[in-house]
């Protein structure tokens, strides 16, 4: 009688074992299937940053700033300061559009008598970059529209102001860029512009006693729209309306310039697969750090 007892609680015993086996057998799956998900992340996260399929170029938005050329120009004695927009494609050409202004500020060799004159200019162009898979990036660009610029000899006897002058044509830069999967986008600008001669090219222009009273930017445009309007005609020849710099008249119509900006750089706008799955892990990992680190603080609160 004691046996048959006995079994109901033999019977109770393996059936509470049973179930006890059965849950660590499936903490031990569970475990392995985490552990088998987060190797998965990682292959395909070293595979997606991997040095094979990155392109640090591709599709990429830039909203830069500046100063001296590009953002927009560099002057005989000063430099504009800048912005603009840069969209670099796929195949890693660019366009980008640049605008800004030059400010007025003292004649250095006339310091609280003279000032020199401001004002605005704007750039536009194309260039193509080189080394997507490295941070550090050279490119060579070509632009058109505010190349340089430079300010009457003879300031205004009223205002005692220096106009400026500013000169159009086409320039060819040289450029060294960091950009990688950073917000941060830093150039080097090295370029040579060509202005032409303006009316003294062109063997025009209307004759006067005082080539300050003409108009500076009168017959100014050369050809392919370059602009210099340093030169004022008169019955004596072509008089230059800039200082006169190693014995030359004139703002050169061909000549070194410098820049150097600094950007914000958007992610990839059109990434494929691999890139959309990365950013979902990266993204699903951040918002559970947060909630870590609010369930840690809960708690030791």
């Amino acid at each position: 009688m004691t046996m048959v007892k006995q079994i109901p609680i033999l019977c109770i015993l393996l059936l509470l074992c049973s179930n006890f086996v059965w849950a660590q057998k499936s903490v031990v799956l569970d475990d392995r299937a985490v552990r088998k998900q987060w190797e998965a992340d990682q292959r395909a996260d070293e595979y997606a940053n991997s040095l094979r399929r990155r392109d640090w170029l591709k599709d990429r938005l830039i909203l830069e700033m500046g100063m001296g050329t590009k953002f927009p120009a560099m002057g005989a004695n000063w430099f504009g300061f800048g912005a603009g927009v840069e969209y670099i494609t796929q195949w890693h050409a660019s366009g980008f559009l640049t605008g800004g202004f030059i400010l007025p500020h003292e004649d250095q060799a006339f310091p609280d008598y003279y000032t020199l004159d401001g004002g605005l200019g704007w750039r536009l162009g194309f260039g193509y970059y080189f080394f997507p898979k490295n941070p550090i990036h050279l490119s060579f660009q070509v632009s058109y529209g505010t190349v340089f610029y430079d300010h009457v000899s003879k300031p205004d006897s009223l205002t005692k102001v220096r106009p400026i002058l500013v000169c159009y044509g086409y320039e060819l830069d040289a450029v060294v860029s960091y950009l990688s999967d950073e917000w941060y986008f830093l150039q080097a600008i090295i370029g040579i512009y060509t202005i032409g001669n303006g009316i003294k090219a062109s063997k025009s222009g209307k004759i006067g006693d005082d080539p300050y009273a003409a108009d500076p930017y009168k017959d100014s445009f050369d050809s392919f729209g370059r602009s210099n309007p340093s030169w004022a005609r008169t019955d004596d020849g072509y008089f230059s309306l800039v200082e006169k710099k190693n014995g030359k008249g004139g703002i050169p119509p061909v000549d070194i310039v410098f820049g150097i900006g600094i950007g914000f750089a958007f992610e990839e706008l059109f990434p494929d697969d691999t890139e959309l799955r990365r950013r979902e892990r990266e993204n699903t990992k951040i918002r559970q750090n947060q909630f870590r680190k609010e369930h840690s603080t809960t708690f030791r609160n």
